[in-house]
């Protein structure tokens, strides 16, 4: 059941005399306008224009880390604050600054050309097979198979890394990105198709060969190196990682940020 919205006892918000007026009910996920009464060790009280005081948990305060979220907060600070939750038979009412703020950060951000945009962020921390980056306050999700393996063993927490979209999901505020790709779109205009490059083994393979060319992941299949040389049974006697060889592009998939090569006799 929402809650039956009644008039502040505070003479400064007028707008819930307007609310209990027409008989809203305030829900979950509202937006209203308040001012803090009061900040506590673990919250902050607001003043809704409810019956009830509400109140901000100190982690609701921003998106921002800060060593005391209290210095962000004053007496008398005015400003639009989201319904949280309402709890206890709807006897306290939980409020939040932080969902608020990421809301507003997502619809400018969905006013961007995703395709086209390469962001700058930084890991947060590990999630099971992938990580939480953080860009300008909002969190996104990265497969470790989208992060280069030099950004995986990096212990600089402060190391920013490029970035681009693979998937957004508007309802949900999700978007999962990759650091592989951006860094593909960059060097990709350094690579093209015809021309010969040195690379590097970074791992041989019974059906290929992957090869480090200017920071990118190209792929020799087996086929490529069998119409250069006799038949081959096993690509490990051949070569050994670390090893430079010559390779020609012959293929470039600028969507999934991938490189396919033949041995340069």
């Amino acid at each position: 059941m929402p809650l039956p919205t009644v008039t502040s006892k505070f003479d400064f918000n007028k707008f819930g005399l307007i609310l209990s007026k027409y008989s809203y009910q305030i829900k979950k996920n509202d937006i209203l306008a308040g001012i803090i009464i009061g900040v506590e060790s673990n919250y902050a009280l607001v003043d809704l224009g409810l019956e009830q005081i509400c109140f901000l948990p100190l982690k609701e305060i921003s998106i921002y880390p800060t060593m005391d979220p209290r210095e962000l907060l004053n007496t008398n600070f005015v400003g639009e604050f989201l319904i949280l939750d309402i709890t206890n038979n709807h006897k306290r009412i939980i409020v939040s600054l932080k969902r608020l703020e990421s809301i507003y950060l997502w619809n400018r951000l969905r006013q961007i050309d995703f395709t086209n945009m390469t962001i700058y962020a930084k890991i947060e921390k590990s999630l099971g097979k992938g990580k939480l980056v953080i860009f300008n306050g909002l969190n996104f999700f990265v497969l470790n198979s989208n992060i280069p393996k030099y950004y995986l063993r990096t212990n600089n927490k402060n190391l920013f890394m490029p970035f681009k979209f693979l998937e957004v999901k508007d309802y949900f505020h999700i978007a999962h990105v990759s650091s592989r790709l951006a860094i593909f779109s960059k060097v990709n205009k350094n690579l093209s198709i015809g021309e010969i490059y040195m690379g590097n083994i970074t791992s041989i393979r019974d059906f290929g060969i992957f090869i480090n060319v200017l920071g990118i992941k190209c792929f020799l299949h087996i086929s490529e190196i069998s119409q250069k040389q006799s038949k081959i049974t096993n690509l490990a006697s051949l070569y050994k990682l670390g090893d430079q060889i010559p390779i020609k592009i012959i293929y470039k998939d600028t969507e999934r940020g991938r490189i396919s090569v033949t041995l340069e006799s």
